[in-house]
């Protein structure tokens, strides 16, 4: 787990160093946020999973600085120090919405790095070439039922013959 989250993390970072000045600002695949809104998004997102794993209050929301790479880098190495202990991937930890093992949380980073990260190429206009394991990983994880309401957009029907990576986007309300 810890080798894909370390190699999808570094995907998404490669994404965000891209992003033209100009492109910042673009629509994204998530209604109603730009791109900005998406790397916003997602550093309060990881910032909450290292949050919760080391036991620390969840904040509401978070203001992305003057550097997304530099905000995205720092909560991305943050979140690999915490997932590399056995012990933090064992144990149940305080998320929402109840207890919740460690090795679950880290499943839903390498989750949202991954699908976010397309959302930011998407938006910017870059190529995203997803990490194929964890895309095995996070499609075997998933099951026929929708994903928890809130967490995505509403599931999208899969084209005939789509790529596991596109039929987890479309798991994710996204379609590519």
């Amino acid at each position: 787990m810890l080798d894909l989250l370390e190699r999808t993390y570094r995907t998404t970072e490669k994404v965000l160093a891209d992003i033209p000045a100009d492109r910042w600002t673009a629509p994204s695949p998530c209604a109603e946020w730009i791109v900005r809104d998406v790397a916003g998004h997602l550093v309060w997102a990881m910032d909450t999973f290292a949050r919760s794993v080391a036991g620390e209050p969840i904040l509401d929301s978070y203001e992305l600085g003057d550097d997304p790479v530099a905000d995205y880098r720092a909560v991305a190495d943050r979140c690999l120090a915490a997932f590399a202990d056995p012990a933090v991937l064992a144990a149940e930890h305080p998320f929402p919405p109840g207890p919740t093992p460690g090795s679950v949380i880290a499943t839903i980073s390498l989750s949202e790095s991954l699908v976010h990260g397309w959302d930011l190429a998407k938006g910017a206009g870059l190529p995203y070439e997803p990490d194929p394991d964890a895309v095995v990983l996070l499609r075997a994880s998933q099951d026929d039922a929708p994903p928890p309401a809130g967490m995505y957009a509403p599931p999208v029907p899969v084209p005939a013959g789509a790529s596991p990576f596109v039929v987890l986007l479309a798991y994710a309300g996204r379609v590519a």
